[in-house]
């Protein structure tokens, strides 16, 4: 009889224990389950190669988040992905693992090296699957006047105006030019001094003289003058 208890009470703390170890498992699994990151809105890379990325590196294993990374690994590895600036990795009130994925925002595309450039001067490669809207740069520049160009690209792209007027801009010697759009002439920005004045005075005297016959004989206009706009005519 007292050899029956025993086997019985044995039997029922073998049932609690896998009881028991079954809700630790779940409860792990719930934690780490990989939920195929279909919350995420990417531009530059779909889904699937980002999912690719990190079953490679072992970020994932079997479809769930690998059990002994670290978030601040995670983190490093996604922001080492030329497209992103940076990511948070974190927990959800559900315990679910979660990321945040902040792209680079492209400012200007360097067409001599046939990549865009943010707006710190972070360059991001050619995407296959999405085209930024930038300011277009033709022609070689150096780290010093690329940081002066970003900053007249920047303010090109957030004017409504501007965006669509501008083709392009060069550096002729060490001055700026801009090439407007179904125009035959240049803008000589100058130096990069008084950056927002000079395009705000372009912007006036556009608006001002555009409905007349002026600009078909301009060849040059030149922001360099403070308050003033100077034009350079075509010889006849």
């Amino acid at each position: 009889m007292l050899f029956k208890n025993i086997f019985l009470s044995t039997i029922l703390i073998l049932i609690v224990c896998m009881a028991i170890w079954a809700n630790v498992v779940n409860d792990k699994r719930d934690v780490i389950v990989y939920e195929d990151l279909n919350y995420l809105t990417l531009n530059y890379i779909d889904l699937d190669s980002l999912k690719i990325n990190l079953v490679e590196n072992k970020f994932i294993i079997d479809s769930l988040f690998n059990q002994e990374f670290s978030f601040t690994k995670l983190e490093k590895h996604l922001e080492n992905i030329d497209y992103f600036n940076n990511s948070n990795v974190y927990r959800t009130v559900d315990s679910k693992i979660n990321l945040q994925i902040n792209e680079k925002d492209a400012v200007m595309f360097l067409e001599y090296q046939n990549t865009y450039v943010d707006s710190e001067g972070k360059m991001i490669p050619l995407s296959k699957i999405y085209s930024p809207e930038t300011v277009y740069f033709v022609g070689q520049i150096d780290s010093v006047n690329l940081i002066n160009a970003l900053e007249v690209s920047s303010k090109i792209k957030s004017d409504d105006f501007l965006n669509g007027h501008i083709d392009y801009i060069f550096l002729d010697s060490i001055h700026m030019n801009l090439k407007p759009v179904n125009e035959n002439f240049l803008i000589n920005f100058g130096n990069f001094n008084r950056i927002s004045s000079k395009l705000k005075k372009y912007k006036i005297f556009y608006a001002a003289k555009n409905k007349s016959d002026l600009f078909s004989t301009v060849k040059n206009i030149n922001l360099s003058f403070k308050n003033q706009v100077v034009i350079e005519k075509l010889k006849q």
